[in-house]
């Protein structure tokens, strides 16, 4: 399954993520972002603050590698799971996990970090869902002809194109079978089919613009791995809105930019701080604006 490539734009790219960051906090967005403007504090302090994790990250992102392991098994294998192997497989998954990120609940001493083998069993429990499901089943029954075209937590960031405007719309896993194209995303958190629906619009236009699918070939299923599923209506009227507010969305995130084309910010200052300032208890770099 061959991919558009585009050549390297210094422009921002909307994403979900991105716009969701600044909708949160303009200061929160540009230490995001653009740490490497800031002239108040070294690059390394705000980067460090940007890579803090938490339990409920971290349980996501061991899902989803969980789930990209078990599915690349099943690129070559449909042979029955060896339950022990698995379980060390996510216990290491785990181990690395903690050792290598720093957990915000303790940088900011609300908590202690999360243990690996408490990790292990949160992400256990979410992909024995996932192995019991009857989309694992339904995966699991495909041809073998369809595995040679899955496309399972692909590298970069699925960079295209909505409206001419560069956007990032990265899909968890997507596959073709009888004439139709499957597109997946795995969720760990609270059931938001409404909000998760509009991502899924992001994806759809991807494969529409990357791979040339026809919107009335692509299904687009939210699989919540608390056990329920959710297949997204790609209705036609709604692409429009969704472009427009991709459109809208950037366009907002370029009045922040002293060069558009070169994606260089405007001073810090510029980026007003959040109110009420409660919610800056939700902030991974709070402690840079004395907030803590």
């Amino acid at each position: 399954m061959s991919l558009i490539s585009y050549p390297f734009s210094a422009i921002l790219g909307w994403s979900a993520s991105r716009h969701e960051a600044f909708a949160f906090c303009k200061r929160h967005y540009y230490y995001q972002y653009y740490a490497k403007f800031d002239v108040e504090y070294p690059v390394a302090k705000i980067q460090a603050l940007k890579m803090l994790t938490n339990r409920a990250l971290a349980v996501g992102s061991l899902s989803h590698l969980g789930i990209e392991a078990l599915l690349k098994r099943l690129e070559k294998s449909t042979a029955p799971i060896d339950s022990e192997r698995f379980a060390l497989f996510l216990n290491q998954l785990s181990e690395t996990f903690v050792q290598n990120n720093t957990f915000e609940e303790a940088h900011y001493g609300s908590n202690p970090a999360p243990t690996a083998k408490e990790l292990t069993e949160a992400t256990k429990e979410y992909l024995e869902f996932f192995l019991k499901s009857e989309r694992y089943a339904w995966i699991c029954a495909l041809p073998e002809s369809t595995r040679k075209a899955w496309m399972i937590e692909p590298g970069g960031f699925g960079e295209t194109r909505i409206n001419n405007l560069k956007a990032y719309c990265k899909v968890d896993f997507l596959l073709q079978h009888q004439g139709k194209t499957y597109i997946f995303d795995w969720k760990t958190g609270k059931t938001d089919p409404e909000k998760h629906a509009r991502q899924m619009l992001g994806y759809a236009l991807f494969a529409h613009t990357n791979l040339g699918v026809g919107f009335e070939q692509i299904e687009l299923i939210l699989h919540y791995l608390s056990g329920s599923e959710t297949t997204v209506n790609l209705n036609a009227e709604d692409l429009p809105d969704f472009e427009a507010k991709v459109q809208a969305d950037t366009k907002e995130m370029y009045a922040y930019c002293e060069q558009v084309d070169t994606n260089i910010p405007k001073p810090k200052v510029d980026f007003p701080m959040i109110e009420p300032q409660k919610l800056c208890s939700y902030c991974k770099f709070r402690e840079l604006c004395g907030r803590e």
